[in-house]
């Protein structure tokens, strides 16, 4: 009975949530019903601190947004939805975005588990930097282009800029590594 009562509120709240986003935003939609034209993609931490558009001051239609934990590119769906973003939308730079206190960095420097693959990605990385989330970070960058013929020739071409960036949870500052 108890979960059943905190489901439902959970929902009204979402619905709530929702009907301010309606009243906020009604002017945008039709704008990108039709389609969207990002510049910018990023690929990012699942995490629910770490929301780009809010980090980046963006709105509808500015970001197209890639997540999963650790923002690691050994998923082919992950990779897909890159390529999807540089081929179709032909976005201009793509942003891989770590960010401090990653619980998905934790979480691999813990586990001596290698069954996991995303751990196992994430640990690959660490003899790059002493810092674990920027050497994470440069592992994806390097990789990333190894693993997609599309993104590769599209950074050759120079239609594509890849960069990384760490977002700072403490004090919500982005440095760009450049």
């Amino acid at each position: 009975m108890k979960n059943n009562i905190l489901k439902n509120q959970l929902i009204q709240d979402l619905k709530n949530s929702n009907k301010n986003y309606i009243l906020e935003n009604k002017d945008k939609f039709t704008q990108f019903v039709n389609g969207q034209n990002p510049k910018i993609a990023v690929l990012t931490c699942s995490d629910s601190r770490v929301i780009p558009e809010f980090i980046f001051n963006k709105s509808i239609g500015d970001i197209f947004v890639v997540r999963v934990a650790g923002n690691v590119t050994i998923d082919e769906s992950v990779i897909s939805s890159l390529e999807y973003a540089v081929e179709h939308l032909n976005v201009e730079l793509l942003i891989i975005l770590g960010h401090t206190n990653c619980g998905a960095i934790a979480a691999a420097e813990k586990s001596v588990d290698n069954s996991n693959k995303l751990l196992d990605e994430i640990r690959k990385s660490f003899k790059i930097h002493h810092n674990h989330f920027v050497g994470n970070i440069m592992y994806q960058l390097e990789i990333l282009p190894n693993r997609s013929k599309i993104i590769s020739d599209s950074i050759k071409n120079r239609k594509l800029h890849l960069i990384g960036a760490v977002y700072d949870l403490k004090d919500g500052t982005v440095e760009f590594l450049v």
